[in-house]
């Protein structure tokens, strides 16, 4: 059989559907299959420029993290903070003044090392708050900036000039 012949495959018409029928169901599923493409790439560029923007804020955060932000203090800072020991001033009443740490939890002794900061007045362990300090530079109870901005530069100054003496507290306050 040739191909110029009318009976062949071709151009046999012995579909139940006419031809304005297959060419509506060809341009309708042409046209769904453009529209779920345009789809697929407004969700792309929708999730691709969220994801942009979380890590433009993500390196903003990095800038402000190294520009001075809650990024911890230097050993030199936290050694200049002042320190005292713990006493039990009862007063001859018989009743002792107690003292809790809110890093650990737990109450501080007679006799051991107490930190005291000197903007909010709140006092720790020594060493669970020397710990909180070395990562962040604000109070653990009520986020207090430790030291001032003018302190903090002064103090990443000095450490930065290889000084071994710890700058002096900005204001020394009695034992409780």
């Amino acid at each position: 059989m040739s191909m110029s012949s009318p009976n062949s495959w071709l151009f046999s018409d012995s579909s139940r559907y006419s031809t304005r029928a297959r060419l509506l169901f060809m341009g309708l599923s042409f046209a769904i299959g453009i529209l779920t493409f345009l789809l697929y790439l407004a969700i792309w560029y929708i999730c691709s420029s969220s994801r942009r923007r979380r890590q433009q804020r993500g390196a903003a955060a990095e800038v402000e993290a190294a520009e001075g932000g809650d990024c911890g203090m230097s050993a030199d800072a936290i050694a200049a903070l002042p320190t005292f020991t713990f006493a039990c001033d009862d007063g001859g009443r018989g009743e002792a003044a107690a003292l809790d740490c809110p890093v650990c939890l737990g109450q501080v002794d007679a006799g051991e090392k107490v930190r005291r900061l000197p903007k909010c007045a709140h006092a720790f362990h020594a060493e669970c708050v020397d710990a909180w300090l070395r990562a962040h530079s604000t109070c653990p109870m009520c986020r207090a900036a430790v030291v001032g901005p003018a302190a903090a530069a002064a103090a990443t100054k000095h450490a930065a000039a290889g000084s071994t003496a710890a700058p002096a507290p900005a204001e020394a306050l009695p034992p409780v």
